[in-house]
């Protein structure tokens, strides 16, 4: 049993080509091998006489003809024949063979089909990692939804995985938080934690804000700070007449900051506990209904107690290149840059383009002892690696942080630590159109209010099915909503922005969650009408153009992981599935199950059940949800 056919076969025909080149040309060259797009020429097809032309000199017709002659059919499995057709060199396929062979495969696998075995190492995903100050926002949902795909990905291909969350508990933004708490202590939290405290640090940072500001600075916080009131009238006027009887909020809110830092003071750890514990509480509760899980939280706040960054500081000073200034630690990466190689090829390799693109220190703390967000990423970085004996490490986070990675990937090596150990798994923003997001303002989207509004819509739809009990409708409708919103997120290539419109999100038609969980939830009809799938059908029956299509394309999907993960693109396999889906609906359309003639309905119940496996499983990768009917 085969777990990849396809891949048999592709591999079987390069090689053989290869040696066919060997023999014929005296040399080696890559051979690469491809779906023919016209089934009438074959099934696979190789280019390689064009690269052999311009090397002998000879027109790719003549070199193609030799290749496909010389080639030895016989040694590459379910192989027919081989031919020459305008330079390419074609395998034809015993079809019969060839399609009995994948849906075998793919039915006796079952939730395994797809699997391949690239490596047993440890690799951790960190993703998420939000600020604990205001809601999970639409942009955080596409690091979040890019994390766990890609973390199931891994997990596909045969990594041990584990699923980390930054818990970014003593900056700033949690001491602005916990400070605007602390002015109203008594203040009852209503309902989901999260959005409760976000206005609360929206508020907070506004009212600070207007402190400093004039002019139309001023006025773009004011109006920012009264749109808040109208959310919460009596939280946000209780707060501002609270913080307007301290004389210097910054410093409190810096006394904060340093005192958490210090982790001697338990009245104020007890209270950057309580507010962030609450909003994280709100953030898993979002978390989970995405079917997005973390495997670990790990808090800044521990690494700063447990000595992570202070081992970290001294692996630094060893290097030579950690300085201080006005009490605030640095390394100079510029003078590393300039002496050092390896940190020359992590920062891009010319040292001119270094000096004039990046800025020559990296700060790791304040004047005032505390640690910036660089510091800990330091130190985490160490406890990774050094203290979780991980063997690789993915960061999923935004492409406004190229800079910062690669300059944490220039620390690391100076820590004596390989920097190619670390990825940057980098991703563009969300465009949502008309709406300007900003978490300090207390603009933003968030992924509760998205899962709620397409639950909504998707309900008004199910509203006019006839038969579907309420029950059923909630249920569906949330299944559909949270396909909806993680398709969206992960559709896209990584380094593109999402532009986010509803009439995309949840059409029935092409490319989205729902058009993909309709086309499952048909695979599922079939089957239970057809009843028990026989384990012996005669696949010469399935001779429709559109059968051998979808035989090619369930296929395909053991490579289209694989190629999500060697080119970190997660969006191909969505569009693998919509592509399926697509196939799916033609096939419905034209070749009947139920009422086909004896033979030929045996064989295209195989079929169903093998392109509803390949379906489910690239679903559950992506996150999608399963649904039986719809």
């Amino acid at each position: 049993m085969h777990l990849d056919p396809l891949n048999e076969v592709r591999r079987a025909f390069a090689d053989n080509l290869s040696k066919v080149i060997k023999d014929l040309y005296s040399f080696d060259i890559k051979v690469t091998v491809s779906r023919v797009p016209n089934l009438n020429f074959g099934d696979l097809g190789s280019p390689v006489a064009f690269e052999l032309a311009k090397i002998l000199k000879k027109e790719p017709n003549e070199i193609s003809n030799q290749l496909s002659a010389s080639l030895d059919v016989s040694s590459i499995p379910y192989a027919h024949s081989s031919d020459a057709k305008g330079g390419f060199v074609n395998l034809k396929l015993n079809r019969k063979d060839f399609a009995k062979a994948v849906i075998d495969s793919t039915i006796k696998v079952g939730p395994d089909f797809g699997s391949s075995l690239i490596e047993r190492s440890r690799v951790m995903v960190e993703h998420t990692s939000a600020n604990p100050v205001h809601p999970l926002h639409v942009g955080s949902g596409r690091n979040a939804v890019i994390g766990d795909t890609f973390a199931n990905i891994l997990e596909k291909l045969g990594f041990e995985v584990s699923r980390h969350y930054l818990v970014n508990d003593s900056g700033r933004q949690a001491s602005l938080l916990v400070y605007a708490r602390s002015r109203l202590p008594d203040a009852k939290v209503e309902g989901k934690p999260d959005h409760w405290y976000g206005v609360l640090y929206a508020a907070c940072n506004c009212i600070i804000e207007l402190k400093k500001r004039r002019g139309k600075e001023a006025e773009e916080w004011k109006e920012a700070l009264e749109e808040l009131r109208k959310r919460a009238p009596d939280l946000v006027n209780k707060l501002e007449e609270e913080i307007n009887k301290d004389e210097n909020p910054e410093a409190s809110v810096a006394e904060l900051n340093k005192k958490y830092q210090e982790g001697k003071d338990e009245v104020v750890k007890a209270m950057f506990r309580e507010v962030t514990e609450a909003v994280m509480e709100g953030f898993k509760q979002t978390l989970e209904r995405l079917g997005i899980r973390h495997d670990a939280y790990d808090w800044e706040s521990e690494l700063i107690w447990g000595g992570w960054i202070d081992k970290a500081l001294q692996r630094l000073k060893k290097s030579g290149y950690l300085e201080k200034e006005d009490g605030a630690y640095y390394v100079n990466l510029l003078k590393a840059a300039e002496e050092r190689e390896d940190i020359r090829k992590v920062l891009g390799g010319n040292i001119e383009e270094i000096r004039t693109k990046m800025p020559p220190v990296y700060y790791l703390s304040r004047s005032d002892g505390t640690w910036l967000y660089t510091g800990t990423d330091v130190g985490y970085s160490l406890y990774k690696f050094e203290g979780l004996k991980e063997d690789k490490v993915y960061n999923v986070i935004g492409v406004d942080q190229k800079l910062a990675q690669l300059q944490l990937r220039a620390a690391m090596a100076l820590m004596g630590i390989d920097p190619n150990k670390l990825v940057h798994f980098s991703y563009e923003f969300v465009d949502l159109p008309e709406v300007k997001m900003s978490g300090r303002r207390g603009r933003y989207v968030t992924i509760d209010e998205l899962l709620d509004e397409a639950k909504k819509r998707v309900k008004d739809l199910l509203k006019e099915r006839v038969g579907i009990e309420e029950k059923e409708v909630e249920e569906i409708a949330e299944k559909v909503a949270v396909g909806a919103i993680r398709y969206a997120l992960i559709n896209v290539i990584p380094s593109k922005k999402v532009i986010f419109t509803w009439d995309r999100v949840l059409n029935l038609q092409e490319n989205s969650g729902p058009f993909i969980q309709y086309a499952y939830t048909r695979t599922r009809g079939i089957l239970r009408k057809a009843g028990e799938v026989p384990e012996e059908f005669d696949a010469s029956h399935l001779g429709e153009e559109i059968e051998i299509e979808l035989i090619y394309k369930i296929a395909e999907l053991p490579e289209t992981i694989r190629n999500c993960y060697w080119l970190m693109r997660p969006d191909i396999l969505a569009q693998y599935a919509n592509d399926l889906a697509m196939l799916i609906n033609k096939f419905y359309e034209k070749c009947p199950v139920i009422a086909a003639p004896k033979g030929v309905r045996e064989a295209r119940t195989a079929l169903v059940k093998a392109a509803s496996i390949a379906l489910g499983n690239a679903m559950d990768i992506l996150g999608i949800p399963r649904l039986d009917k719809m």
